[in-house]
């Protein structure tokens, strides 16, 4: 829920990312049936030119999840860098998707456009 976070910056979320996180939570895991939920009434404000994703849900729905990076994924990115997808929930809530490439380097093709993810083991 965001509680104490301002909400200026954020819009709604854009399909091609609700399906890249819908993505990241059809994975089942502890707690991932209410992060599914809180989906529901996301809005996101954008944090870098790589993708990442500050996120906030209006839902009361908390989510019991093991740790704080419930579910990552990763892709290989145009010039064979692999590029990381983190889930970040902060008490219970969706709060961040964290975008970051091995070497640093700018993100050629994006998250949102990867046909396959590899998901790495919780």
């Amino acid at each position: 829920m965001c509680a104490g976070r301002s909400r200026e910056g954020f819009r709604e979320i854009r399909a091609e990312e609700a399906a890249l996180l819908e993505r990241l939570l059809a994975r089942e895991f502890p707690g991932s049936a209410e992060l599914r939920e809180q989906l529901r009434t996301i809005t996101l404000a954008e944090i870098d030119a790589d993708g990442s994703l500050r996120l906030s849900t209006r839902s009361s729905v908390r989510a019991a999840v093991g740790r704080r990076i419930p579910v990552e994924a990763s892709y290989v990115d145009r010039d064979r860098v692999r590029v990381h997808l983190l889930l970040h929930v902060v008490d219970g809530y969706l709060d961040e998707l964290e975008v970051l490439r091995e070497d640093s380097g700018p993100i050629m093709s994006r998250p949102a456009d990867q046909a396959e993810l590899d998901f790495d083991q919780a």
